[in-house]
Parts: structure tokens; sequence; C-alpha cells
């Protein structure tokens, strides 16, 4: 133990946290740099990939919107919606609505109508390009009625050989949104389709194929509605979906795949589920619902977020597509491992770690070193500092360096000479009761001898302090006065008073002995008046509040140093101090009573008033009392 307090093992501790500190502080910004340029990267990366999926998606609107509105306008097509023929406009939209699928199917899939594309000689006749779709290029072709159920073609308008409508892609098990069980769009509720369509809408459809139906796509489906130009009714709505293009997430999949990073893989959340061609299928299900929920439970239509998947972290980036839609959500996503960043950082802990250590074990060194030329001169000191505690100011240290450690050793020695002195200046000191007094006696060789002078005396005594110290503790009566005394003591020195004694709860000061300032009876009134007000102060904060009664008396009495050889006391005698202690035995709490000599000398900057003459105990004479009313 006793190691653990020397000056090497105090240096050791202060200088090992410094740099364990910094080495620390160092890792914790470079991890968070690291983090963030990684981040950063990432950031970047879905920007550039939700930015060139808006700019299709604009690019497909502007195209498709204005066309569709056209079709949705034609007067053969009002004619027969307005008289519910839904078959008729089937009919008659079929063909348009195939030949805008085929040119827009083209123009973002060149395989769609052959190794070429769609040839001029083929656009014609749209049914034989769209024979050549595969089910993922079907386009998403139905009419719906003002009540949202999707209107079947009857057969006795049917065209022999087709059907009013192709047919459509498997639709998935979980759809909440486009799904036609029971003829209806199911998300609609019990709302009605014409009070949330009110203009054109895009919405998002997941579709499934093949026979087990594990091929997903998600579909952009635009929903136009269909009214009666004359009055405006609403009739119904054309659904036209198309394949959303998955090119740019599987091109950005691939290239980030070589990078050191890892893969960013990418899909589209919609109907509570995750469609992709990146990320794998056992993780879909869980980042889509930890997306759903995040959705759902903050509202945000952009977020960033971490999550474990398969005992891996992962980021996750998602922006909702269309967040001011009527129809239900969905999301571009963007998913990422965090391993390669894990590994990262943990390379870089051990390698800031290992440069800490050494840089530990180099302190250590260095601290070894400069404490073997450190403890020398600070073990003299230590060891003077004992004979000092033990009463030999006359030790000295030897001055062997001319560094701060040399000034420190001077110092010592300065300091035990100093201390020397003030042991001479103490036994003085020992034997008076005030600074004045003993600051008197230093400069006055022979002492201070009887005289007569004329003072001011002021006795403060506390009223009704054996009631309250009664019941109390003796430390906490000690505490009470000590406070109480404290505080008086700095308001006569504040005053020029001279503490002549304490006698239990009672202050007695001086104003004129040893010396004189002139108006001792004036600053004796004035210092009154401030102990009352300090004692006032006190009370708001004290635990016990206390009230005090001062007496004031002034005149000629004898001064000087008494008692013996080995303890002497300055104070004064006379019959003007007994005078002092009868009024201050008179006075009332909070009142200062002062003698007919106080009063003369300081009225003309107080405020008296007499009292009633009376008979004191030890006075001869009555005597005219004067109360201070103000200053």
């Amino acid at each position: 133990m006793k190691w653990f307090s020397s000056f090497r093992a105090k240096l050791i501790f202060t200088v090992f946290p410094v740099v364990a500190g910094i080495t620390i502080a160092t890792l914790v910004l470079a991890e968070w740099k690291f983090t963030a340029a990684y981040r950063r990267l990432f950031a970047e990366q879905f920007e550039s990939q939700i930015s060139t999926f808006s700019a299709a998606k604009k690019k497909r609107t502007e195209a498709l919107s204005e066309q569709l509105a056209r079709l949705a306008q034609q007067p053969e097509i009002v004619a027969a919606i307005t008289k519910q023929d839904f078959a008729a406009a089937g009919q008659i939209l079929r063909p348009q609505l195939e030949a805008l699928a085929t040119d827009r199917l083209q123009s973002e899939f060149p395989a769609v109508g052959g190794r070429g594309g769609v040839k001029e000689r083929d656009r014609p006749d749209a049914g034989r390009a769209m024979a050549r779709l595969m089910p993922a290029q079907m386009p998403y072709i139905a009419i719906i009625d003002p009540e949202g159920n999707f209107v079947a073609s009857p057969k006795k308008n049917a065209v022999p050989g087709r059907n009013l409508m192709p047919p459509l892609p498997k639709e998935s098990a979980t759809s909440a949104e486009f799904r036609r069980k029971s003829g209806r769009l199911q998300w609609l509720g019990e709302r009605k389709l014409e009070d949330i369509l009110k203009e054109q809408e895009v919405g998002y459809l997941r579709v499934e194929f093949g026979e087990d139906g594990r091929t997903e796509q998600v579909r952009e489906v635009f929903i136009t509605p269909l009214r009666d130009p004359q009055s405006g009714k609403f009739q119904g709505a054309m659904l036209f979906g198309l394949p959303l293009q998955v090119l740019a997430e599987r091109v950005l999949y691939e290239q980030t795949k070589r990078s050191e990073f890892g893969e960013i893989m990418s899909g589209v959340w919609v109907e509570e589920a995750l469609v992709s061609t990146t990320i794998p299928k056992n993780e879909r299900e869980e980042v889509a619902r930890h997306i759903a929920e995040s959705i759902h439970r903050s509202g945000r239509a952009q977020r960033e977020m971490s999550m474990p998947i398969n005992g891996v972290r992962h980021q996750i980036f998602y922006r909702v597509l269309n967040p001011d839609s009527p129809f239900p959500l969905a999301a571009q996503v963007n998913l990422y491992p965090l391993d390669a960043m894990d590994r990262e950082l943990a390379e870089l802990r051990r390698d800031v770690g290992g440069l800490g250590f050494v840089a530990l074990l180099i302190a250590l060194i260095v601290v070894l070193y400069i404490s073997r030329g450190l403890s020398g001169p600070i073990s003299d000191i230590v060891s003077g500092t004992h004979q000092i505690e033990q009463g030999n100011f006359d030790v000295r240290v030897p001055v062997r360096r001319q560094d701060e450690l040399g000034k420190l050793a001077a110092s010592f020695n300065e300091m035990a000479a100093g201390l020397a002195l003030q042991e001479k200046y103490r036994s003085v000191l020992n034997a008076v009761a005030d600074r004045t007094v003993a600051q008197q006696l230093i400069e006055q060789s022979s002492g201070l001898g009887g005289e007569i002078r004329h003072v001011s005396m002021l006795f403060c005594d506390i009223r009704g302090f054996t009631a309250i110290t009664e019941n109390m503790e003796p430390a906490e009566v000690i505490e009470l006065l000590n406070e109480h005394m404290t505080a008086l003591t700095d308001v006569a020195y504040k005053h020029g008073g001279i503490v002549d004694k304490f006698v239990g709860d009672l202050i007695m000061v001086l104003f004129g002995a040893p010396v004189s300032t002139g108006a001792d009876a004036l600053s004796a009134v004035q210092c009154a008046l401030s102990m009352l007000q300090v004692r006032r102060t006190l009370n708001q904060t004290s635990k016990h509040s206390l009230e005090v009664g001062i007496g004031l008396a002034t005149g000629s009495v004898v001064a000087g140093c008494m008692g013996s050889d080995q303890r002497l006391s300055y104070t004064v005698l006379g019959h003007r101090v007994n005078l002092a202690s009868r009024l201050c035995s008179i006075a009332q709490a909070g009142e200062i009573v002062m003698d007919a000599e106080t009063y003369a000398e300081a009225q003309e900057l107080i405020q008296a008033e007499p009292m009633p003459p009376m008979q004191l105990k030890g006075i001869s004479e009555p005597v005219h009392p004067w109360r201070v009313v103000a200053a």
C-alpha cells in the first residue's frame, strides 16, 4: 500500500489515464469517421438508385398518363361505360391497351417482340406481339365498375378464340391491395372507389408466376377513372399495369458484389412483402416485417435502420414510393450487410489497441526513468515536511538542482524559516484576543501597559439563549455560537472595532483602544445597527432564529494587557464598561440602548429617542439612556 501512495505510483497513475484516454478518443473518432464514410457510401448508392427509379417512374408516368386519359375519353368508350356495357368497352380498349403495352415494353425491355425487338411490320397486329410475351411481361389490364368489382366478359359478347381480357399472372396469396377475391378490390373495405379515385392514380401490385408461384414481380398499375363527360358521374375505372424494371438493382448488386465493402441488395416492399431478385428469399420475410413495423409505427416516408439477419448485422434504407397516394403504400428498399464494416472496425480496434499498448509501455519506461531523477529531491522534501510536522522548524533540505525541483527545495527552506518566525508570532498571538492588539504588541516590544483612553464599548447578548439551547446537544450549541460569533466578529472588524472577549453568548467590542479612529462612538452605533441586520439575515437561513440586544457606553476607561506572565489579555476596566454591560441587559430583542455620552457624540448622524431615567444595578446615579431608532 505504501508504494501506491509514492510519487512514482502517482506519476504512473497520472500518465497512464492520459495515454489511455487519448487512445480511446482516437479509436472512437476513427470508428465514427469510418462508420460515417461507410454509411455515406451506401446512402449515395441508395440515393443514386432511388433517383434512377424515380426518373424512370416519372418518364413512364408522363408517357402513359396522358395516353390512358385520352383512351378513357373516347366517345365509344364513354357511350359503352354510360350504358354499363363493360364487355363492349373491353373489346374496344383491349387492342389499344395491348398496343400501348407493347410499345412501352419494347422501349423498356428490348427483347420483347423477338431478338431484335418489335419490328415495324408487327406493330399493327398487337395480338401477335402479345403472343410472344413471357408471362412476366404480360400487361395487367382490367375494368372495374363503380362499386370496385372486376367486370367479367359475358359469353355472348366474347370474340371466338379470344377472351375479353388476357390471362393474368397468378396473384400472391397474401395480396392485400389488388387481389380479385370475390371479384372486388379488397383494400377498398367499406369505402367507395369514386370517393378515393378523384383523378388518375398509380399503385403497385405484387404478382407470382409459375406453377409453384415462386417467381414474384412488382407491377406499376395506372388506375384511370371513367366518367360521363356530360354529368361527370363516376362510371368505373380502367386498370393498366406494367412490370417494374429490375435491371438497375441487378447491375448495382453485381457491381458492389465485387467490392471489398460487400454487395448492396435491392427490392420493392409492397403488400407487406418484399419482392427482390437480389435479396435471398429466406431473408425477405424478416426484412419486410421490420419495414412494415417501421412504416406503420413511425409513419416516416424514409428511414435508415440496422437489424440482425441470420446473425449478421445489416443496414436498411427505405423510401416510400407513393407517400401521398390514397392506395396502399410501397417502398424502395436497399439492404447491405455490415459484416465487412464490422471486420474493418475489429481490425481498427486491434491496431489502435496495439498502438495504445505500445504507447503505455513507452510511457511506463519514460515515467520510471524520470521518476528516478525526481524521487531523490522529493524524498528530501517529504522528510523535511515530517520534521516540520514534529515542530523542528530549523530543518533545511539540500538544493542540488537548478530546475523547478531546485526552486521547490529553495522555497521549502524559505517556508521553514517563515514557519519558525510565525511560531514566534503565535506565542504572542496566543496571549491576546484580537489581531489589532497583537499587531500593537509585536510593534511595541515593551508591550501595552495600562493607560486612560476614551473608548466606546459595545456589548451584544443573545436573548433567551438558555431557553433556546436547553434541549440541544453540546455540539449543536457550539456550532450555533460559532456561526453567530463569526458573523458578528466580521461586522466588528468592518467597522474598525476590537473584539475584546467572548463571554458565553455575549461579545464585547471596543472602539478607541488601543488606537482611535476619531469617530469611535459613531462607529460603535453603526456596528450595532449592522449586527442587527446581519442577525436578521442569518435568521432566514440558520437552523435556529436568534434575537440580540445591544448596549453602548462611551467614556474614559483603563486599557492595557492584564493577566499573568504566561497568559495576557488586553481589556478595559472602569465605570463605563459596567454601564455598557447594564444597558445591554435592559435592551429588548432587536434594540440598541446607549448612554447619553454615546448619543451626544453620534447624534448628528443617528436618530434616537430618550428612555425614562432608571436605576441600574451597580450604578449609584440614575441613568438617562437613549434607544436608537435609525441611522
